[in-house]
Formats: C-alpha cells, structure tokens, sequence
C-alpha cells in the first residue's frame, strides 16, 4: 500500500471558513508518520451547528495561529512536505477541503502543480462497497476497524483524517 495523507477541515458553516485543519500520514505499512493540527479563530457569528456540533468536539485542540491566512501557511507548508508519492484522501472533501486547496493556491501556498492529482475522495470507495457513502463511522464500527484514540471523535480533524485513512486502507488493501 502507498503512503497515504488524509486531511480534514472544520468551517463555520459548510461554506464557511475552516477554523481547524487537521492531518496525518502514514507510511506503508500503516504506521502513523507526521500529523498537522492547527485552529484559529472563528471570524464572524458561530454557526449554530458548529458550536453544537465541532467546538464541543475539538476544545483539547488549543487556538494555535492568529488567522486563517497563518493556519493556511502552515498546513501549505505540511502538505508540500509530505504530499509526494501519497494517496491525498479525503472523506466528502467538496466543499471544505477542496476549498483549502484552492486557498492555499489562491494565496501562492502551493503552485498550479502541487494539487493533489488525483484527489481521492474515499465517499466513493464506500459507495461501490455497498456502504453508506456519508458515514465512515458506521463503515469503522461494521467492519471492526482500528482507528486510534483521538479526543473528541467525529468533527476533530484529526480523528476524522484517521477515519478516512483507516477506511480507505481497508477498502483498498
């Protein structure tokens, strides 16, 4: 199996602006190799289901840049270093994450040719296995899968990057 890099976002609002990016690699044999996490500041009005739903979910992950433009810079800068000879995965990764991809290009983060290519978005590996493509918690659960310990489970970017990681292995092994 290749190297995989998953990453996850949490916005305020589903067409909002991340506040919290989160991602780990693994080598190829599954062993957990980096890990970004990053949060800022929630600009505007929290969403309602945000602060419901996220904000409870990731409180252990403290605030650790002054902006979305310096969480940008160094989620850019984890990406670039460890994208090559990885699978990027996502899980549903329109809109938020493609969203940070276009952001970090936008921004001079990354170059026309530094996107990853393809971008795999593991909703697709659930669908053609029969399982619900919007839940890979229930795929986890199903399937007997390891995960790890991760504070907060779903909606912190780092437990929802391992998820992805460890269905996407499963489903591709």
């Amino acid at each position: 199996m290749k190297k995989i890099l998953s990453f996850d976002g949490e916005t305020n609002g589903l067409w909002g602006q991340s506040f919290a990016i989160g991602a780990l690699v693994y080598d190829e044999s599954g062993a957990e190799a980096a890990r970004f996490v990053g949060r800022c500041p929630i600009v505007g009005e929290v969403d309602k289901w945000v602060a419901e739903n996220v904000l409870p979910k990731i409180a252990d992950i403290p605030v650790s840049h002054a902006g979305y433009d310096a969480l940008l810079t160094d989620f850019a800068k984890f990406y670039l270093a460890n994208k090559q000879d990885a699978d990027v995965i996502v899980h549903m990764g329109f809109i938020v994450e493609t969203k940070i991809l276009r952001d970090m290009h936008e921004r001079g983060l990354i170059g026309d040719w530094d996107a990853p290519y393809p971008l795999y978005d593991i909703s697709g590996n659930l669908q053609a296995a029969g399982a619900d493509p919007t839940s890979v918690d229930k795929f986890v659960a199903a399937n007997n899968l390891s995960v790890g310990e991760f504070e907060g489970g779903t909606h912190n970017p780092l437990y929802d990057s391992a998820v992805a990681a460890a269905v996407y292995r499963h489903l591709v092994s």
